[in-house]
């Protein structure tokens, strides 16, 4: 009898120990599009960036003043969406570029965008 109830409080205990230990709530992450209909081609040309996802390597200064683009590091966790996005953004910002300065840019900024 004493065996019965020792193994039933200890049954209890680790199964309360558990319940606890194991308690979380999950999170949900909802990835919002908003509008896109927007092109970047539509917005103010001082607006243009590149996006590019990591550990800022170098200072674009010297390209922005120049070009008035700008270079945005994002996070190096990347989504679908987000990648989608950089990709579209930094081809309609390059061939911007290339219209309006040939190909000497690329050479200028010292890096490949994502998705080029």
């Amino acid at each position: 009898m004493n065996f019965i109830k020792t193994t039933f409080i200890l049954g209890l205990v680790t199964i309360s120990t558990f319940g606890y230990a194991q308690n979380y709530e999950p999170v949900i992450l909802e990835v919002k599009q908003g509008n896109d209909s927007k092109k970047v081609s539509d917005k103010n040309e001082k607006a243009k960036y590149f996006i590019q996802f990591g550990i800022m390597s170098k200072k674009h200064d010297q390209f922005k003043e120049k070009y008035g683009v700008h270079v945005v590091y994002e996070n190096c966790v990347i989504t679908a969406y987000m990648s989608e996005k950089a990709k579209k953004n930094n081809q309609e910002v390059a061939q911007y570029l290339t219209s309006k300065y040939g190909e000497s840019w690329k050479k200028d900024l010292e890096i490949t965008p994502y998705g080029l």
